[in-house]
């Protein structure tokens, strides 16, 4: 096979390595023009990141200090159900073994414990996936691509496709220059599609190991602290909120933190939406080039290195374009489900964003949720995700235990 991945960036080279280490017989290419900028501002993982590198043959030690990454408990939420409520709760990445969620709500419902107890109640320290990471998305690309030994590096900007390969990986983002179909899906109920993002120095007492997903009036903003910095930025509508008016809000939001090597804030844009087909004829869109709906919940990096892991296993069983296509469309699905919940359960009505979600239903199919994903092994979103959904907004109107 002879493999050709065009663009670089964290996507490009976490793809180069995870083949380079899975098919030892691939003859492999990439090619990355000096020309066109890299995003790279995905830094908040999920576990699977961990397990991802070590299928590129990496260990915590190999790439950690050099992406200036720290270990992440979990995410912490604030402002989602009501706008003057500053009740915050830290999700952590527990696992519902034997229900043990039913047992507890019981007596989070009885008034004997609160929501913060969820953290040191059911998560377990030892258990599966307990962990994950911020990474610092540029240096990452970099790191892996030093790992790599035998991947042809050429750099170059293509407008065609070169000719002389059997498999091609569009890794080339938003622009998708190479995949053939471009038709998407655009999942509805999704409204944020632009965000200020900039680096900030760190305080002194700051928790890192948490993620901050804070709700604000048109979307919400991030807090990701690595070894050397913090990368914030909302995510909001433009359509509802000028980006002026964005800015604005941000720089006071962050006022108390102050500037990292004086980098100013810079805009980025999408639309909500992913490819039908990310694989057509003999090119495969990964990354970016597959889709980007909302940053929340860290599912970026989760994305792209699926589609890698998927596209590898594929090849390997001689599953056919219809099958990945058929998978990746199951975990956009699941994802923007999964995200639009955080939406619509809030009891939130202060802005014309918001007012939207309000009047949208979600109580019934969060717990439908919980009761029918219960295995964490074939579901991108098990049920203790959920479960900790319906605590947060405390909605039990269709709550039922399991058993």
């Amino acid at each position: 096979m002879k493999l050709c991945i065009i663009g670089g960036g964290t996507t490009g080279w976490w793809a180069a390595a995870y083949f380079e280490n899975q098919f030892p017989d691939y003859e492999i290419t990439l090619i990355e023009s000096n020309e066109i900028a890299t995003i790279g501002v995905g830094e908040s993982t999920l576990p699977q990141i961990g397990t991802f590198l070590n299928d590129c043959g990496l260990q915590d030690t190999d790439w950690m200090d050099e992406s200036n990454a720290v270990i992440k408990y979990g995410n912490i939420k604030q402002f989602w159900d009501h706008e003057t409520d500053s009740e915050q709760m830290d999700w952590t990445f527990w696992y519902n073994d034997n229900n043990e969620f039913d047992e507890w709500v019981k007596e989070y419902r009885s008034g004997n414990k609160n929501k913060q107890d969820m953290k040191t109640d059911l998560y377990k320290m030892s258990g599966r996936r307990a962990t994950a990471y911020h990474l610092d998305a540029n240096l990452a690309g970099i790191v892996v691509k030093n790992h790599c030994k035998r991947v042809n590096h050429i750099v170059a900007t293509l407008d065609t496709l070169p000719e002389g390969y059997d498999l091609y990986i569009d890794c080339t983002g938003f622009a998708r220059k190479f995949i053939k179909d471009k038709s998407t899906i655009k999942p509805s109920g999704h409204l944020v599609n632009s965000a200020w993002v900039c680096p900030k120095t760190i305080p002194e007492g700051y928790n890192i190991n948490f993620t901050q997903s804070i709700a604000r009036p048109y979307g919400w903003q991030f807090k990701v602290a690595l070894q050397h910095r913090i990368g914030t930025g909302y995510v909001y509508n433009n359509n509802m909120l000028s980006d002026d008016q964005a800015l604005q809000d941000f720089v006071s939001w962050t006022k108390d933190l102050e500037p990292f090597n004086n980098i100013p804030p810079r805009k980025l844009s999408w639309i909500p939406e992913y490819l039908e087909n990310p694989w057509e004829d003999n090119v495969v869109a990964i990354g970016l080039s597959s889709g980007w709906v909302d940053p929340l919940e860290a599912n970026g990096l989760f994305v792209t290195v699926y589609g890698i892991q998927l596209l590898g296993n594929c090849l390997k069983r001689g599953l056919s374009q219809k099958a990945y296509n058929r998978s990746m469309r199951r975990l956009w699905k699941e994802n923007c489900d999964f995200i639009w919940h955080h939406y619509a359960l809030t009891k939130r009505n202060d802005t014309p964003f918001w007012q939207y979600y309000s009047q949208q239903s979600a109580s019934e199919s969060v717990w439908h949720n919980y009761k029918t994903k219960g295995n964490w092994k074939t579901n991108f979103y098990s049920d203790a995700l959920w479960a900790m959904l319906g605590v947060m907004y405390d909605d039990f109107e269709f709550y039922q235990p399991k058993k």
